[in-house]
């Protein structure tokens, strides 16, 4: 690992260690959220449009599905959104090899929360089911709509 990846590592192991685990993942969740502002929000006005109007979860989830190449299953309270079933994490960061910590997977609940939330225009929380950094053979997470 280089430099790069090394300094991350120690960030990231520092963050695992600290007391204030709430504002530490809260850094992270705010850095996911940026990233969502700068990579993939920009494209994604083609689904917020779609998405304008519809109620029916499994019209929703039918159309995430269609656009983003994730499996989206309908639930009463949201959807549950899989990416990369046994293809590796979807994170620029992590493909990399900077990063091998699942602490930083709190930064994906930031990017999706902020995803959601915008294309949704209201609040949503995010649970991440499974990632790859945490063991998992996919990143998945339960989006709640409120």
């Amino acid at each position: 690992m280089d430099e790069m990846g090394n300094w991350l590592e120690d960030l990231l192991g520092e963050i695992s260690r600290n007391e204030n685990q709430e504002i530490c993942q809260g850094l992270l969740k705010r850095c996911g959220g940026r990233c969502a502002e700068r990579n993939a929000l920009p494209g994604m006005g083609g689904l917020k449009e779609e998405l304008a109007g519809v109620e029916r979860m499994e019209e929703i989830a039918r159309i995430i599905s269609r656009h983003t190449g994730a499996e989206c299953v309908p639930e009463e309270d949201g959807f549950l959104l899989t990416y990369n079933r046994g293809k590796g994490c979807d994170c620029s960061i992590v493909r990399a090899g900077y990063v091998h910590s699942p602490v930083f997977c709190n930064c994906t609940l930031g990017f999706h929360q902020k995803v959601w939330s915008t294309i949704f225009e209201r609040p949503v929380r995010v649970e991440l089911v499974e990632t790859f950094l945490r063991g998992g053979n996919c990143c998945s997470q339960k989006v709640f709509i409120k």
